[in-house]
């Protein structure tokens, strides 16, 4: 999940990146991605079944998640631009800055989870 919610932050990011570099082009509407919802990825897990080729393969779970980009509907912002596109710039900042601030926490956790799994068998070190 970690890994997961790492991939939609970056996602993120680039969705917001492109917000801010169309702040000036007329009549552009801002994008954000849909919510990545816990609930819904562990209800969409599927079991890990044993299946092998070889005595050394097995087949996992992994997959990417349905993330889609919306356009945000048109609502009243306090600053408008010439091009009256109501990208705040602002605003995009600090979406920029949050998802950058849970991208730093998701890769903390994926980091110690890993460090544990290393313990657990036997290795030490980084």
């Amino acid at each position: 999940m970690a890994r997961q919610k790492m991939d939609w932050l970056g996602d993120r990011q680039t969705v917001l990146a492109q917000n801010i570099a169309n702040a000036d082009t007329p009549n552009y509407r801002a994008k954000d991605l849909r919510q990545l919802s816990f609930e819904r990825e562990l209800r969409d897990i599927q079991p890990v079944r044993m299946q092998a080729t070889s005595g050394t393969h097995l087949q996992g779970t992994v997959r990417k998640p349905d993330i889609r980009v919306e356009e945000l509907r048109a609502r009243d912002v306090y600053e408008t631009n010439p091009n009256e596109n109501g990208i705040a710039l602002e605003e995009q900042m600090m979406k920029v800055s949050d998802t950058q601030m849970n991208y730093q926490l998701a890769s903390n956790i994926y980091h110690k989870n890993m460090m544990m799994l290393r313990t657990a068998i036997g290795q030490t070190g980084r």
